[in-house]
């Protein structure tokens, strides 16, 4: 026997008493053995955390398998929702639908009976079920909030791991829009019989009735109707439904979709044609079908979904990254894990788009703070709370010299100067009178034929430590000893000039130096003003450079070299250091730097300033994505 959406009828009398049996007037205890009794031999239930019986079995740990729901048919639409669990492997072909609906805000406060056991979902998923339930109620279903068990985070990633598929071989998609769409039915008669279906080759099958009236939303009768067609047309283009993220997934994998409001249903196409009819926009559903066309074109890439969808809404975060791989054309192997902190995502994300060669290196640190900005948002945690737990101990052997690794991330940097002179702590320069004159007496010394600007430069530096606040001041250099070193020929010229133009003069700044105590710490901590230093620099072979000193992380050294990339802002401090093997240097970012200019700016996340490149020596670095994330900061 085969069913369809249109209105069925069946006496639900004896499931009413059942419901009343187990849920009002047995007590907690007898019901939960019950439940034991009539459950799967293989398996014991298991219990929630709040003591109540709990309505999942355990799936199947060795066999691609999930859990179907079937909603029970009843006599009024005030009866008690009741459904049952029941689970499938995929190996069979089950034919089932799967729902795609807004899971909405606030508590989860309608009851409905799953597998005997009251179990509650919010008010839109409850509405979404009673129209199943009067339009198909014989029916297979896949409902991520029924079907998966969401307190059980192993068995959550196991199935989001799944859901590509799942909607990919589910016969029709059923989007739920909401009841509140029956408002409409007096003023629309023509979208009576929407929701009608007939059985098809023995399977049920979403489709317009042949027998019931035809409904053509695109063409209205008279003045009134069309502006209540309009009104319509307005309500549902703009359904909050559109800016789920997780539905562009399950648009976007399905084969048949059937769009459900009210008391009402339509196909795809024609519902996009009454939308588009109305030239109302390009977003929401008519941006999802652009989407669903192209998706073969190349319009499916991670990268190209973490840009187009950024505005999309979810619970959570990380299903801002998460609710795209299944649909991503390039994100195969990708590892959901919903144990995973955003900070391990963030560097999951950008190892595995590393890896796999999905972004241009000019583009490598815009994606992390896309990805950032989606995980995050603008207000994460403090670097010291987010890190703390990933910083190595004393003594790990964490250091990657293969610029080829996938942990290795590649960018293209201009050298700004070579550091000649490590000065006082902000700290100092504000409490220390003696230790701001021998400053200036070592700008004095190192400009001597460039004086004017370099002392004006100095002022401003000054000027800025003392305006600005400790607080703000901590934000601006952080101390990050990347964990990749990297090899580089002397005489190569090769996207290496800054070494090559300045060898020779790094080696007698380095032994010139007095130095400092070698710290070979790989951690990636946030720094405060009592360890940033000032420092002063030149373009060696040049002999002058615009930008001359600036604020530095502690562990900053004459003879490093200064350098900007395109994104963000903050400079990183580059340490070459030569190798026993002739014409070899071993290089490694060591920190990071903001030149006296920029020390202004309350934001260092950006863009570049425009030129940044131009009459500069250019340097190839490598750095690992925990110093990306944090020259993010």
């Amino acid at each position: 026997m085969s069913h369809d959406y249109s209105l069925i009828h069946y006496p639900t009398f004896i499931l009413w008493v059942i419901y009343e049996i187990m849920v009002t007037r047995q007590p907690q205890h007898e019901a939960k053995q019950d439940q034991k009794t009539e459950s799967d031999p293989r398996q014991s239930l298991t219990v929630l955390p709040s003591a109540f019986p709990s309505p999942y079995e355990p799936l199947s740990q060795h066999i691609d398998c999930t859990r179907l729901v079937r909603i029970e048919a009843a006599t009024t639409d005030d009866d008690p929702i009741i459904c049952s669990l029941f689970e499938v492997e995929f190996r069979e072909k089950p034919k089932f639908h799967a729902l795609s609906y807004m899971w909405g805000d606030g508590p989860a406060q309608c009851n409905i009976i799953l597998n005997g056991v009251t179990f509650s979902v919010r008010q839109n998923l409850g509405d979404g079920l009673r129209y199943l339930r009067t339009h198909a109620a014989d029916t297979s279903y896949w409902i991520d909030a029924i079907c998966i068990n969401q307190d059980d985070v192993l068995e959550r990633n196991r199935q989001v791991r799944m859901m590509h598929h799942i909607y990919f071989r589910a016969e029709t998609v059923v989007v739920w829009l909401g009841k509140r769409y029956a408002e409409y039915e007096a003023s629309l008669p023509d979208l009576h019989g929407i929701g009608d279906c007939k059985p098809s080759n023995g399977q049920q099958k979403l489709e317009s009735s042949a027998d019931g009236p035809q409904s053509d939303l695109s063409a209205a009768k008279d003045p009134n109707e069309d502006a209540q067609q309009r009104k319509l047309a307005e309500d549902l283009y703009n359904n909050g439904y559109w800016n789920r993220l997780w539905i562009i997934q399950e648009i976007g994998r399905a084969h048949n979709i059937k769009v459900c409001f009210g008391n009402y249903a339509v196909e795809w196409d024609p519902f996009i044609h009454f939308i588009t009819m109305h030239n109302i926009g390009s977003h929401g559903p008519v941006r999802l079908n652009r989407q669903r066309q192209g998706k073969y074109t190349g319009s499916s890439s991670l990268l190209q979904l973490l840009q187009d969808h950024r505005e999309a809404l979810c619970q959570d975060n990380k299903d801002k990254v998460y609710g795209l791989i299944g649909l991503a054309s390039d994100a195969g192997g990708f590892v959901i894990d919903y144990q995973k902190s955003t900070f391990e995502i963030w560097t999951d994300v950008m190892e595995f788009m590393n890896r796999h060669g999905l972004f241009a290196d000019k583009d490598i640190v815009y994606v992390g703070g896309l990805v950032k900005s989606l995980l995050m948002g603008a207000n994460c945690l403090p670097l010291q709370q987010i890190l703390r737990q990933y910083a190595p101990g004393k003594g790990d052997s964490m250091i990657l010299t293969d610029p080829k690794h996938f942990k290795a991330f590649e960018l293209q940097a201009a050298m700004l100067g070579c550091v000649t002179c490590v000065g006082p702590s902000p700290h100092e320069i504000v409490g220390n009178l003696n230790k701001v004159d021998e400053w200036t007496k070592q700008v004095q010394s190192n400009y001597k034929n460039d004086l004017g600007p370099a002392h004006q430069e100095n002022d401003l530096l000054i000027r800025t430590i003392l305006g600005l606040d400790d607080s703000i001041l901590s934000k601006k250099c952080f101390d990050c000893r990347s964990v990749i070193q990297w090899s580089v020929r002397d005489d190569d010229t090769d996207c290496n000039e800054a070494l090559y133009y300045n060898s020779q003069s790094i080696r007698d700044l380095q032994s010139r130096s007095s130095g400092q105590p070698q710290n070979e710490n790989t951690s990636a901590e946030q720094s405060s003003t009592e360890n940033s230093r000032l420092f002063q620099m030149l373009d060696l072979y040049k002999g002058r450079t615009h930008w001359k000193m600036g604020l530095a992380s502690s562990d900053i050294r004459s003879g490093d070299f200064i350098c900007w990339l395109g994104w963000p802002r903050r400079a990183v401090v580059v340490r070459p250091q030569k190798r026993d093997i002739l014409h070899f240097w071993k290089l490694q970012v060591v920190g990071t730097a903001v030149v006296t200019e920029d020390l202004r700016e309350s934001c260092l996340s950006c863009l570049q300033r425009v030129g940044w490149l131009e009459n500069k020596l250019r340097q190839t670095i490598y750095l690992d994505a925990t110093t990306i994330f944090i020259l993010l900061a």
